[in-house]
């Protein structure tokens, strides 16, 4: 037969409970403690996270800003080879007549953050702009593409304008170039806009070449 015996600690049962609860603050303190430390933490890779992007992004920016300032002397451009297509001689020819500098788009900083769960913990509505501008940058790494493409062939049907078959092309390219650069003039408001709206300023202390936005401003005969 059992018998139920009263437990009856040493020091009594408010010694106990004492006990019990330096446990249980102590326990409470290090994971309180544990979830600072991780904070803390945690904010420091998403500072350095929308560093690295809007360092990445003020770069690009510097590009486009460069792209968008050549615009008025692309057209120029244009037009005085629109104009010397329809009145030069058949046997003249242009050299260097059409040296359009369309920079290249970053976006390894943005690649590396897709992979990223810190990615997560960046506000969504500053989120969301991100993703949009580096869309907008993505799909247009392929516009620049085909701009780049007809601008090498108009300079050398330029440069070989003497040939009967290189000149009747000219005028067909000259108004797919006019058409790339009113493209991009459409587009400037978008990207712009959001560049705008995440406080990002152009920076071109990274930018390895100095273009000069004014090139194509040069008139025609002091071509070589």
């Amino acid at each position: 037969m059992f018998r139920l015996t009263r437990l009856n600690p040493p020091h009594g049962w408010n010694a106990v409970v004492w006990e019990l609860a330096i446990v249980t603050l102590g326990v409470l303190i290090a994971l309180g403690a544990q979830q600072l430390v991780d904070n803390i933490h945690q904010r420091g890779e998403v500072a350095q996270l929308i560093g690295a992007l809007r360092a990445e992004l003020a770069d690009n920016r510097a590009r486009w800003e460069h792209i968008r300032n050549s615009d008025p002397c692309t057209l120029q451009r244009l037009d005085a080879l629109e104009r010397w297509n329809a009145t030069a001689p058949a046997n003249a020819k242009l050299n260097r007549a059409y040296r359009l500098f369309l920079w290249n788009q970053h976006s390894g900083a943005w690649d590396l953050a897709k992979t990223s769960d810190t990615t997560a913990n960046i506000p969504l509505r500053q989120r969301l702009l991100f993703a949009s501008l580096y869309d907008a940058i993505n799909n247009w790494r392929q516009m620049i593409n085909e701009e780049n493409a007809n601008t090498q062939v108009l300079g050398g049907l330029l440069a070989t304008a003497d040939q009967p078959e290189n000149r009747k092309q000219i005028a067909y390219r000259i108004s797919l170039a006019r058409g790339y650069v009113n493209r991009r003039k459409f587009n400037y408001d978008y990207m712009f806009k959001r560049w705008d709206s995440l406080g990002i300023a152009p920076d071109d202390s990274q930018l390895t070449v100095q273009a000069n936005d004014k090139l194509l401003c040069e008139p025609l005969d002091r071509l070589s």
